[in-house]
């Protein structure tokens, strides 16, 4: 009575006797006579389509060979009179004592009108697909939850998505700011509210890794059958390019003004810094032809005003033997993008005698990282190339000065060198090497920090980690002066204290004269492996972090062996300390946007997780890369605007 009340045939394949018995609404099913009827599972390659053939094989494995106690299938059968018809086709095994299945009885529906209209609906579907993924618009709907249900292809691609299955059952909150996809989120509540949709509305959209772009939206509730909100329907164009066209007029005609008393205001005040360093500073365009030119390049090229340079090239100053290298070096950068750094070049001159000067060359790029020219900063070193040219002349027994020039020389070039050195000298002395990593994440703005690593010897070195205060123009200019004293102080580089305070005493005769305010943070040490001591001296707060054997804490410096930031007060004399290298292990030097990066509460990295990062230990170079990216993370900003300078050095047995 079961059987009949649901309309299905029954079946009973004995696999011992193989043979196979239906009932006759199976009969009535298939439309073949008793004599004719098929077995179906034996002959199912004949009788089936070969995607229904394939599914009945692989139940009949499950079954067979892999235990399981269900058969079912849904197939497609040529029949005797009706052509092709869906049966659903479901069994279970009977076993024997060994667990060998010895017969499978079962039933069979015909399910034809479900498939046709499953497949007559899906068509119907494909064909809706197919209209919307062709419209040049972005189409969607959302549950109630703002969870994409459906949209079309133009919107996943928009959300950089290959399909629009990948969007389904996301929100906007995994493209967008969460500011942005919170607004969304609660227009559409209101929408499905009120059920009262807008249309037309131009939006602002704030994505989470990209440039903002801006919709004209339309938006409506998504009503059910039943009259229910379902949730969102909404239908948005991309005018993204007529709004930035729009925006960026208004902002060109109400701050064109502005911007050009600022422009004049950073060129003065770039003359006042670079007539103020004590190096031959100057700037040229693509025509290699001078443009920018500090006092002592003017008096450097026998002018009497830095106007008298401009429009002008080497050529109308040296022989062709120099100015044809120099405008290859310049074209070379011009076309790479590579700065020529800590380069001795001598200069043959139209009616004057040869000169000799250390020389640094860099792309100069405007604002939009374009190279438009090339800037350079030269020191005369004449005289050292004088001096050892006159050596290499002398006897044999004058070759041990010569040497000594010669390294001399070397180390003045070392000096030269561009901020931000690759590669470091490798100290040993005794059995033991000082091995020196840095790890520089620049900031989107001009920052002042930078470091410099100087070896006086085989085993003998100084290191220096310096911050100027402020960002912009003025900062990275006054780090160009720093470079310059730095190079005039090479010689008190032994000694800390005396270092830092010929460094602050030339910033502040620089400051006076260009009536600038600056205040610069350094730590400066010395590594002497011969007597296993390390001297230091700080000016203003940038204390390392220091890994001894028995632990990693702060290295705080006596008071005195620290003083005020450079440029606060010109007559200030920095101490030094001397501390054994016993139990030391590594030193990380660091500017204070590492500890003073704060998350979205306020509160700053600090320097408990600074240690606690640094404790986790590995390789000097792995440990400093894992300090930035805990700082990047921590910091509540999508863009860290602060650099990060880590300068570091293992001791090592």
């Amino acid at each position: 009575m079961a059987l009949q009340a649901s309309k299905e045939g029954i079946w009973d394949w004995d696999l011992v006797k193989k043979t196979i018995y239906y009932s006759p609404r199976v009969h009535r099913f298939l439309g073949y006579r008793k004599n004719e009827m098929p077995h179906l599972f034996e002959a199912r390659e004949e009788y089936m389509d070969e995607e229904s053939a394939a599914l009945v094989e692989k139940a009949l494995r499950r079954v067979l060979q892999e235990g399981e106690d269900l058969f079912a299938v849904e197939a497609k059968v040529r029949t005797a009179r009706w052509g092709w018809k869906w049966f659903r086709v479901r069994g279970t095994p009977v076993r024997d004592k060994l667990g060998k299945v010895v017969r499978i009885a079962g039933s069979l529906i015909d399910i034809s009108k479900r498939m046709i209209a499953e497949r007559e609906l899906a068509e119907e579907r494909h064909l809706i697909k197919t209209l919307i993924d062709s419209i040049p618009m972005n189409v969607y709907f959302k549950d109630t939850q703002s969870r994409f249900v459906m949209a079309n292809l133009s919107t996943a691609q928009k959300m950089g998505l290959e399909s629009a299955e990948e969007l389904e059952g996301k929100t906007d909150r995994d493209f967008f700011e969460e500011e942005h996809a919170g607004a969304t989120r609660e227009d559409e509540l209101r929408i499905m509210e009120s059920r009262e949709g807008f249309t037309d509305q131009i939006e602002q959209e704030r994505w989470e890794d990209g440039p903002d772009t801006w919709v004209k939206t339309t938006k409506h509730p998504w009503l059910g059958r039943d009259g229910e909100v379902k949730g969102i329907q909404g239908v948005t164009s991309d005018v993204s390019e007529l709004v930035r066209t729009k925006n960026e007029q208004e902002r060109i005609a109400s701050q064109l003004d502005a911007q050009n008393k600022m422009m004049e205001e950073e060129r003065q005040l770039m003359r006042l810094v670079i007539d103020s360093v004590p190096l031959n500073v100057y700037f040229k365009n693509r025509d290699y032809q001078f443009v920018i030119a500090n006092r002592a390049l003017t008096e450097w090229y026998g002018c009497e005003r830095s106007e008298d340079l401009y429009d002008q090239t080497d050529r109308d100053f040296f022989t062709e033997n120099h100015w044809a290298k120099t405008e290859a070096d310049e074209s070379r950068i011009l076309q790479t993008g590579e700065p020529l750094v800590g380069e001795i070049e001598r200069e043959t001159w139209i009616g004057r005698s040869d000169t000799w000067v250390m020389t640094s060359k860099y792309p100069w790029r405007d604002s939009e990282g374009e190279i438009v020219g090339t800037f350079g900063v030269s020191s005369d070193v004449s005289d050292l190339i004088r001096a050892q040219q006159k050596l290499e002349k002398l006897a044999e027994t004058f070759e041990a000065k010569n040497r000594e020039m010669a390294a001399e020389l070397k180390l003045a070039r070392e000096v030269q060198l561009a901020l931000l050195p690759d590669q470091f000298p490798r100290i040993s002395s005794g059995g033991r090497a000082l091995e020196f990593a840095r790890h520089y994440q620049a900031a989107p703005d001009l920052t002042g920090e930078f470091f410099e690593v100087m070896p006086m010897g085989a085993d003998k070195v100084g290191f220096l980690v310096c911050e100027v205060m402020g960002q912009g123009v003025r900062s990275a200019l006054i780090v160009s002066m720093l470079r310059g004293l730095i190079e005039k102080e090479i010689a008190s580089a032994g000694d800390a204290g005396s270092f830092l305070t010929g460094l602050n005493l030339g910033m502040s005769h620089l400051f006076v004269e260009s009536g600038l305010e600056i205040q610069a943070s350094a730590f400066y040490g010395v590594v002497d492996l011969a007597s296993s001591e390390v001297q230091v001296s700080m000016a203003g707060q940038l204390c390392p972090v220091v890994v001894f054997e028995d632990g990693v804490r702060q290295l705080v410096p006596p008071e005195e062996a620290s003083g005020p930031a450079l440029g606060t007060l010109n007559e200030a004399e920095y101490g030094s300390v001397n501390a054994p290298l016993t139990g030391l292990r590594r030193m990380i030097c660091f500017s204070s946007g590492v500890q003073k990066a704060c998350n979205a509460d306020g509160e700053e990295f600090g320097l408990t997780r600074l240690i606690e990062t640094i404790e986790r230990g590995g390789n000097l170079v792995k440990v400093m890369e894992r300090v930035a990216q805990d700082v990047v993370k921590f910091s509540v900003t999508d863009e860290y605007r602060k650099a990060i300078c880590l300068l570091g050095w293992d001791l090592t047995a």
